[in-house]
């Protein structure tokens, strides 16, 4: 075998190991549901926390959990640019998530709201 051919064989494999390098060097997918990060607020700005962040901070059952998985997905759904719906919406969603959690727990959400509102 001749040399030009060695040379031409390890460069073909070198340009071959180039893109699985660049490939397995990308970032992971973002977390989903509830309890996924999301402090991206107005316009993309971020703030000191919010409603996700606040539930974070609950000792949440499974089913609790479940429940406000599904209230934040139909949430999602009544989507509107009407800014008087989208406050109604928001409202809708707050008064069903306090109806998920127990007395204790809304006391919380409401301290950890009132934390989250002061860091912005």
């Amino acid at each position: 075998m001749s040399i030009s051919r060695i040379l031409g064989t390890a460069a073909f494999l070198a340009s071959l190991a180039v893109p699985v390098a660049a490939l397995a060097q990308q970032t992971p997918p973002a977390p989903t549901g509830t309890f996924a990060p999301d402090s991206r607020g107005h316009h993309g700005h971020r703030h000191g926390g919010g409603m996700r962040k606040a539930l974070q901070s609950l000792n949440l059952s499974a089913s609790q959990k479940t429940q406000i998985d599904q209230a934040f997905a139909q949430a999602r759904q009544n989507r509107s640019s009407d800014p008087a719906t989208r406050k109604a919406n928001r409202s809708q969603l707050r008064s069903r998530i306090e109806a998920i959690l127990t007395p204790a727990q809304r006391a919380q959400l409401k301290s950890a709201l009132q934390r989250n509102h002061h860091k912005v």
